[in-house]
């Protein structure tokens, strides 16, 4: 699990009598649109299903996961406007998660996972960044993590916007249009001499390799092969240079770049399979 802490209730645990639990499932199940995505997996050659799986799969998991550490500083933001913010990003993340997780279905490795309209799906493992495993401690590590993190997300998406494989870039070009709000929010954050420069660093710190190492190492299976068929335009050292690209000019201005640009990546931690580094 991502979570110490195993929610003890669940999103239908709120739900008192059989027919709320009926809407709400009704809610979740795949609309047509979904089942037509669904049906695309198809078109897909089967060397690059088991790949596309995990990259999907790497996605959901780490915006379902970034959207509940969000929704967690909806009442702990230290300005109203930031409270507010974090709402919205937290209810961003967490549709896109929600676009994400139907298309598992139509994989060979997602037909017999937990599916988000059954009873207790939270509880059910997940594989994100080891950064997000835990709870923010404090509100530099939210803006930390809204600028690295939640940036290299985008970025892997914006190198999906002109694929073939339509579900994925659908999805990519919308996301990456809902993303500009919370670039925006993380540097305005980096940008304001109330937060503390040294909380930044440390936060910073802790969630730079996360980030980095997520998209693969060179050879990386997933990236690499989903590059190479034309289902990304980037390998995986393309998008750390993309990523790099949009971090640095904000980072050096806030004085804050130097020592992560010259961090050498834990690659003896990376879990391939996972994608995410161990602890």
């Amino acid at each position: 699990m991502t979570d110490a802490e195993a929610p003890s209730s669940g999103l239908f645990e709120t739900a008192t009598d059989q027919e709320s639990l009926v809407r709400a499932a009704a809610a979740a199940a795949p609309t047509t649109a979904e089942r037509a995505d669904l049906a695309m997996v198809q078109t897909l050659d089967a060397a690059l299903r088991e790949p596309m799986y995990a990259l999907l799969s790497s996605l959901a998991d780490n915006k379902y996961v970034l959207g509940r550490r969000y929704a967690e500083w909806c009442t702990g933001a230290p300005m109203l406007e930031s409270a507010v913010a974090a709402a919205a990003m937290a209810q961003d993340e967490l549709g896109h998660a929600r676009s994400f997780y139907p298309l598992l279905r139509g994989f060979p490795n997602g037909r017999d996972a937990t599916q988000m309209e059954e009873k207790g799906w939270q509880q059910r493992q997940t594989s994100a960044m080891r950064s997000l495993d835990a709870r923010f401690g404090t509100w530099s590590d939210f803006v930390a993590t809204n600028l690295v993190i939640d940036t290299a997300l985008t970025t892997l998406l914006c190198a999906a916007v002109e694929v073939p494989y339509e579900p994925l870039r659908q999805r990519a070009r919308k996301i990456q249009q809902e993303e500009a709000g919370h670039w925006t929010h993380a540097a305005g954050w980096l940008r304001r001499p109330s937060i503390s420069r040294t909380d930044l660093a440390a936060s910073l710190a802790r969630v730079w390799d996360d980030a980095f190492t997520w998209f693969g190492e060179p050879d990386d299976p997933v990236v690499t092969q989903l590059k190479a068929a034309g289902l990304l335009s980037e390998n995986p050292e393309g998008l750390r240079k993309q990523l790099r690209a949009r971090l640095e000019p904000l980072l050096d201005e806030a004085g804050l770049g130097e020592p992560l640009f010259g961090r050498q990546l834990p690659w003896d931690r990376w879990d391939p399979t996972a994608r995410r580094l161990r602890a």
